[in-house]
C-alpha cells in the first residue's frame, strides 16, 4: 500500500521513543514511570501505573495551574517472551517485541483520554479492546496472523483486566472477555491504497440498542478481527487478507482453528 510519510514518521518516533524511555528504566519503577511487574525476555505481565496526573508532585507542581501531566499516559514495551501489556487509563503507547503478545489499552470505562496506539511486533500478536475504551490505533507489524478482538474484558473491583489460569504459552494466563455478550457489533471499511492516514483498514463499533456509532479502530498489518453479530449472540471474524473481507459468523471451536491464542481470550 502506499503509505503516507506523516503517519510513518509518526510511527517511527513512536517507536524510537518507547525504546529510548524503556531502556532507560534501571532497577524498580519510580513514582513518575510505567509500571513494569515484572523484567526481562521471560513471559511477563506488564501494567501502566497510571501516575503522570495531577496528582503526582513530580509531575504537577505545587501552586501550577497549567495541566503539566500526560492525563494517566502510560509508555509500556515488552521483552521476548511471550507478554501481557495491560494499559489501563490514559492514551497509553504499547509496543510489543518478540513472542506473541496480548496488548489492551484498557479498561478505561468512558475516561477521557482513552485514544491508545498499540504496536504488536514482530509474531503474531493480539489486541483487545473493550466496551468504554476509546477509538485505537493497533499496528500488528510483522505477524501473519495479528488480531484484534472486540469484546467486554473480565475485570477486578479495581478496573484490572483479571488473568486466567495459566495457559500454553501464557503461565501466568491471558485476560478474557466475552465477546457474544458484547452491547455492540462491527463493521468494516478498507482505506484504499490512495489515502493520507496511512492505515488499511478502519472498524467501526456500533452501539446495538441504539445504532450510534461508538468508536473507530484503525489497523495496519492485522490479518484478523474478532467481534459480535448485529443481533447478538454470535461471533463474527473478517479475514482481512481476502481482497473483500466480511464479517462472518464462527463458532468457538472455528475461533479454535483461526487462532488459538484468541480462542484462549474469548469466553
Amino acid at each position: 500500500m502506499q503509505v503516507n510519510i506523516q503517519h510513518t514518521v509518526f510511527a517511527v518516533l513512536a517507536a524510537v521513543v518507547v525504546s529510548v524511555l524503556l531502556a532507560a528504566l534501571i532497577g524498580p519503577p519510580n513514582q513518575s514511570e510505567a509500571a513494569l511487574i515484572e523484567r526481562g525476555d521471560a513471559d511477563q505481565v506488564v501494567i501502566g501505573k497510571d501516575d503522570d496526573n495531577l496528582d503526582n508532585p513530580k509531575i504537577q507542581p505545587p501552586g501550577t495551574a497549567a495541566n503539566q501531566s500526560l492525563n494517566n499516559t502510560d509508555v509500556l514495551s515488552s521483552g521476548a517472551g511471550n507478554d501481557v501489556l495491560i494499559g489501563l487509563l490514559g492514551s497509553d503507547v504499547m509496543r510489543g517485541s518478540e513472542g506473541r503478545d496480548i496488548l489492551v489499552g484498557g479498561t478505561e470505562q468512558f475516561v477521557a483520554p482513552n485514544s491508545d496506539v498499540i504496536f504488536g511486533g514482530e509474531d503474531n500478536d493480539t489486541n483487545v479492546w473493550a466496551p468504554g475504551d476509546g477509538s485505537d490505533a493497533f499496528l500488528g507489524q510483522k505477524g501473519s496472523r495479528d488480531a484484534q478482538v472486540f469484546g467486554v474484558i473480565d475485570r477486578d473491583a479495581n478496573n484490572v483486566p483479571t488473568l486466567s489460569e495459566p495457559v500454553p504459552g501464557f503461565p501466568k494466563g491471558v485476560p478474557t472477555a466475552e465477546v457474544t455478550g458484547s452491547p455492540g457489533f462491527c463493521t468494516l471499511e478498507r482505506i484504499g491504497k490512495q489515502n493520507s492516514l496511512g492505515y488499511d483498514f478502519l472498524v467501526r463499533f456500533f452501539v446495538r440498542s441504539n445504532g450510534a456509532l461508538a468508536v473507530t479502530i484503525r489497523l495496519e498489518d492485522t490479518e484478523q478481527v474478532f467481534c459480535t453479530s448485529e443481533a447478538g449472540g454470535e461471533i463474527t471474524f473478517a479475514n482481512l487478507t481476502r481482497d473483500n473481507p466480511k464479517f462472518v459468523e464462527v463458532s468457538r471451536g472455528e475461533v479454535r482453528d483461526l487462532n488459538a491464542d484468541v480462542r484462549r481470550i474469548i469466553r
